[in-house]
């Protein structure tokens, strides 16, 4: 059996709202400084990781105290400003994934930044949480670099089978996807779906580059081969 372990902003979906908002008021909210989002990337990182920096940039050096009440309070109103209209799966997606699921050698679950609850509201407004009983998330550790082999563990648990890494792919739209499971001693699957090119995601030598998931034979076929 294959484990494949899916990323979500700009690999299943792409979400055009409300994320911001949330960080900002998030922010606002559980320490009382005025957010400053300057400079911090958000790409292919975890949540935690994110609002280490943005506090740091909002003026306070020391975020440590501060994160798990800022992440619950962003958990908490995400899932009100992320409205369906904000969340859009990529081509493809809508018809790979059920194909996948009906598949008996494969189990589906995520990698993902985004905190656990952020992770499903977002699946949820599309449609497809359903398809992804397991997960590593933004909110399990900091570095993204962690989280392959807590979903390998996970996955183990709920199906009862015994996964093991070179039997994994992890699909990702950013550097930091390819990097984590290289990592881990997985298969990576990059696609040009987010905001990187091919030209700057073929450097990171992914084991497959995709420029989209718009053709589900095509992945299924390439995917289950390496």
């Amino acid at each position: 059996m294959t484990l494949l372990l899916f990323d979500i902003d700009g690999t299943l979906l792409h979400v055009t709202g409300g994320v911001r908002p949330a960080v900002t008021h998030a922010v606002a909210s559980a320490t009382g400084k005025r957010a400053s989002t300057d400079g911090v990337p958000f790409s292919g990182r975890t949540d935690l990781a994110i609002f280490h920096d943005v506090l740091v940039e909002s003026g306070i050096p020391d975020p440590s105290p501060h994160l798990e009440d800022v992440i619950a309070r962003y958990a908490e109103t995400a899932q009100k400003t992320i409205q369906s209209h904000h969340v859009n799966p990529l081509p493809g997606v809508v018809d790979l994934l059920p194909r996948l699921a009906r598949r008996e050698d494969v189990f589906l679950g995520l990698v993902t930044g985004n905190v656990e609850a952020i992770a499903y509201h977002k699946l949820r407004r599309a449609n497809l949480a359903d398809y992804f009983p397991i997960g590593a998330f933004g909110n399990d550790h900091s570095d993204r670099t962690e989280l392959p082999p807590m979903a390998l563990r996970r996955a183990s648990e709920q199906s009862g089978h015994s996964f093991s890494a070179d039997r994994t792919a992890i699909i990702g739209d950013t550097r930091h996807d390819i990097h984590c499971a290289q990592t881990t001693g997985a298969r990576s699957v990059a696609v040009c779906t987010g905001r990187f090119s091919r030209s700057e995601l073929a450097p990171h030598t992914p084991d497959l580059l995709l420029d989209t998931l718009a053709d589900p034979h095509h992945f299924i076929e390439q995917v289950l081969e390496i």
